[in-house]
């Protein structure tokens, strides 16, 4: 049992503002109620009637015989709180309140709606909303919600549940679902999460038999903790999560004094969470419907290895395309496998695409024997075909959807996808043979794409955050400047050049000449984040120059900045060799820190070329972002390129990650850009670095 049962099972309801014509929001939630099939005791509350809709109504909740173990709020703004005063007194377990004119209103609508939970917590009674759509749960004919789906969807009784942070969008959800076959038995929408919100409701769906694949629609997370426990369970249960998050533009972060945080971003932080937990993110409300769909078949592939099978040679091509572009391997299949495809069609090309040809329009049963062949050879993992138009043609659709049925019986753990192009009636019964079907060859190999991406996320434990004991402490406050950054992080292992701070052109002069080489100048200030934009940088300057540039940079940097507090000028000598990194953590507000890496220096601002994980990584997780990003080829030898040492940057990546973890509460920024990886055991170097805490 979880508290969440008394809301999703209750026995016992009170339809608070019950009415008896069903054109208005309570007439609505109450008819949906009785005709659902509901078992347990209906309660209508209505101080003007004896009965409604046929049900014995009372005045008030105080006046109810017995227990009631839920309620339904569909009141006027004004009249909540007093309801809700009243279910306390009652004992009521849970409350679903439809009313809106709280928190969304402003100051005095969040005061309201504190005062709501207050007295909620005092009587150990839970809240669903206010402002939302309410929620049912099919499996136990309940349905608590007014919405105009009820018609839609009473008598399905489908394993999909769906969490929801907009009702009207919950809504399109499900009538959009249904046109593709699909139905959710359990639906909530938790509007301004008062109390119950979306990490809650996601766990109770991950600990739900009643449900096969959670989806969700997110526009924010209020729970961080919630939030990723909901998570965890689904990921500990082997339960798919496909969520459409929305907000993926960053024109409502403003970016901060930081690369990392405009790079990171709140909605690259959220695909860090989705990364972390195995949630795949759809983009569209196709997309999401079309992965949560192969998702509920429960057939997941063991790796990433497609045979694509067809009857026409540019749809193989076109296939290989997407695949690829899905990151599906496409292996050509190997000698022993070609010579049996071609015993099945001589004249077919056997490689992977396999071309069938039109051949198979006289044997249907071709389909069968080749798929049998590529999945007996334990040389692919999953398998797409494409049938088109010859789908329902009356002579082919029998012996070929037969045998295809074979097929999909023997090997029933393996996904199986197909292109149909015939009506629906012929499609389904592609369906029920056991395949997963869309006309759109890109959206069926996208599927088996996200199918391949949860069991990769759910054989990995969960990370945890290791012993961070040990780790510098950072205090709120504390001011930076770039000798102190790189300080700490010598700390920590992050090495960094050998350099001097100096005050004046002639110190500066000398300190070059010690060095005995090209070297950089920069300013060294704690206002002072991006020098480069100030003059505040010089690079391969010679030792005799040495005094002259730091001469005009002192002129540049006091024009630009007169009120800075500078701490001197650091002098560093001219790193040759090495790729350019960028490292950094980005400390959300409500997710927690999260680590960046991507290659270039400043040039990684125009790429984007970045990947962010959760904070703290460990060194193996880090070594898997290094390989993630696009340019990983320049680290690992690209066109005659000596090796980096990854090892060094996965190492560094790890302890910048333990470092911004243990100091979750105060670090804001840690930013090392550029961290210059050298050469394959030569280490790294950190040659500038922020800190913001």
């Amino acid at each position: 049992m979880t508290s969440l049962d008394i809301l999703l099972r209750p026995r016992s309801i009170a339809m608070i503002g019950a009415s008896g014509d069903v054109t208005r929001i309570g007439g609505r939630a109450m008819r949906h109620l009785k005709e659902v099939g509901f078992s347990g005791d209906i309660f209508p509350v209505n101080p003007g009637r004896d009965e409604v809709q046929g049900v014995k109504a009372y005045a008030s909740v105080d006046d109810i015989p017995g227990r009631v173990e839920c309620a339904v709020l569909a009141l006027p703004t004004g009249a909540v709180l007093p309801a809700i005063e009243a279910c306390a007194r009652k004992g009521v377990g849970a409350a679903v309140i439809f009313s809106a004119g709280f928190a969304e209103m402003g100051d005095e609508g969040v005061a309201l709606q504190q005062r709501m939970v207050d007295i909620a917590r005092g009587a150990g009674m839970r809240l669903l909303g206010p402002n939302c759509l309410g929620m049912y749960n099919l499996h136990a004919n309940s349905f608590l919600s007014f919405s105009g789906i009820f018609d839609d969807v009473k008598g399905t009784l489908g394993r999909l549940g769906l969490v929801s942070q907009s009702g009207g969008y919950a809504g399109e959800v499900v009538k959009s679902a249904q046109e593709v076959g699909l139905d959710f038995g359990v639906w909530i929408t938790t509007g301004n999460e008062a109390d119950i919100g979306l990490g809650e409701a996601m766990q109770y769906m991950a600990m739900s038999d009643d449900v096969d694949v959670v989806v969700g629609y997110i526009e924010g997370v209020r729970d961080r903790q919630a939030f990723f426990d909901g998570l965890a369970a689904a990921h500990a249960r082997r339960k798919p999560v496909v969520v459409l998050k929305v907000g993926r533009t960053e024109q409502g972060a403003k970016a901060a004094a930081s690369h990392t945080a405009s790079l990171a971003g709140s909605d690259g932080v959220y695909d860090a969470v989705f990364e972390r937990y195995g949630v795949y993110r759809a983009r569209t409300t196709e997309e999401m419907l079309d992965v949560a769909y192969a998702a509920s078949r429960g057939r997941f592939p063991t790796g990433r290895r497609l045979a694509i099978l067809t009857n026409s040679g540019g749809i193989g091509v076109q296939a290989a395309d997407f695949a690829a572009d899905e990151a599906l391997e496409v292996p050509s299949a190997s000698d022993g496998v070609q010579a049996k495809l071609m015993e099945i069609s001589p004249n077919g090309a056997p490689f992977n695409p396999i071309d069938l040809t039109g051949q198979v329009a006289n044997d249907p049963p071709m389909y069968a024997r080749a798929i049998d062949v590529v999945l007996a050879s334990g040389e692919f993992d999953t398998a797409y075909i494409n049938v088109g138009l010859i789908a329902g043609l009356p002579f082919i659709k029998r012996p070929l959807v037969d045998s295809l049925k074979t097929i999909a019986e023997r090997y029933a753990d393996v996904p199986l996808a197909a292109s149909v192009t015939a009506p629906a009636e012929t499609l389904a019964e592609y369906v029920e043979a056991g395949y997963l079907c869309y006309r759109e060859p890109a959206r069926a190999i996208k599927a088996l794409s996200a199918l391949a991406t949860f069991p990769e996320a759910w054989n990995k434990p969960l990370p945890g955050t290791g012993d961070l004991a040990g780790l510098p402490t950072i205090a709120t406050g504390t001011e930076f400047s770039e000798a102190a950054s790189k300080a700490l992080l010598a700390e920590i292992g992050v090495p960094s050049p050998a350099e001097h701070l100096v005050q004046d052109p002639a110190a500066a002069e000398a300190a070059a000449t010690s060095i005995g080489r090209k070297v950089a100048i920069k300013v060294v200030s704690p206002d002072i984040l991006h020098k480069t934009e100030i003059g505040g940088v010089a690079l391969n300057v010679a030792p005799e120059d040495a005094a002259a540039t730091l001469e005009t940079m002192i002129g540049k940097v006091t024009a630009a900045m007169p009120d800075a507090r500078i701490e001197g000028y650091l002098i560093s000598p001219m790193i040759t060799g090495g790729t350019e990194c960028i490292v950094g953590v980005h400390t959300d507000p409500l997710l927690g820190p999260v680590i960046m890496f991507g290659l270039g220096g400043v040039t990684v601002e125009l790429m984007k070329d970045v990947t962010t994980r959760l904070a703290p990584v460990s060194e193996d997780e880090a070594m898997e972002m290094i390989r993630s990003v696009r340019s990983y080829p320049l680290l690992d030898g690209f066109r005659g390129r000596a090796k980096a040492d990854v090892a060094a940057l996965a190492k560094a990546i790890s302890a910048l990650s333990r470092l911004a973890a243990a100091n979750a509460d105060t670090v804001r920024t840690i930013e090392v850009n550029p961290l210059l990886v050298l050469d394959e055991g030569e280490g790294v170097m950190a040659l500038d670095a922020v800190i913001e805490a």
